[in-house]
């Protein structure tokens, strides 16, 4: 950083004439924004100080204030010339300051975007696992009950014809014992007419 003060600053004090050089342009990008809004307030303040007293000079050149001291002062070009001087730096510093603060929020912004991005792709690997254990789980299920369900349908299938077919062979018994019966009636009946004949 350069800190020897020109010949244009000369009316400034050394520590006045750093403070104005730091605001150049090769100088002020190597200050943090900590160190700029120091140097932000320490030229605020000497800005205020010197157009007061550039004021005060000029009514007392113009008769409309008592001196301050013995003699009256005769003009205010160079308590001005500082003013200026550290109204420029003031600017310089809040530009830098203003172009730091903008980029430091769009990298927070840019951050907080990554984490939010981040943050929702685990969310929907998350969502897509949890979809896909259901599938799994949900896929068995069906599966079981159809199984079930085609058992118990076989079983009533069995059951009913088992049914059927005790129902066939008891009607079979019983047309049978009719058949019998009435073979053996008809057979007793023909007996007796032929004994009955002889007679």
């Amino acid at each position: 950083m350069r800190t020897i003060p020109s010949k244009k600053m000369s009316l400034l004090s050394e520590t006045e004439a750093r403070l104005v050089l730091s605001s150049a342009p090769r100088n002020v990008t190597e200050l943090s924004t900590r160190e700029l809004r120091g140097r932000i307030q320490r030229a605020r303040r000497l800005m205020t100080k010197y157009e007061d007293q550039a004021r005060r000079q000029q009514r007392e050149a113009m008769g409309r204030r008592q001196p301050t001291r013995s003699r009256r002062a005769m003009g205010n070009a160079n308590t001005m010339r500082k003013a200026t001087y550290f109204r420029q730096a003031m600017m310089r510093f809040e530009k830098r300051l203003a172009m730091m603060e903008r980029r430091e929020a769009m990298e927070a912004k840019r951050t907080r975007t990554m984490r939010k991005m981040g943050t929702a792709r685990r969310a929907t690997r998350k969502t897509t696992s949890v979809r896909r254990a259901t599938r799994v789980v949900g896929g068995r299920k069906p599966v079981r009950r159809a199984r079930t369900a085609g058992r118990t349908a076989t079983a009533s299938v069995r059951a009913t014809r088992a049914q059927r077919a005790k129902g066939g062979a008891r009607k079979q018994r019983r047309f049978g014992a009719v058949r019998r019966t009435a073979h053996t009636t008809s057979r007793n009946r023909r007996t007796q007419a032929r004994s009955d004949s002889r007679r």
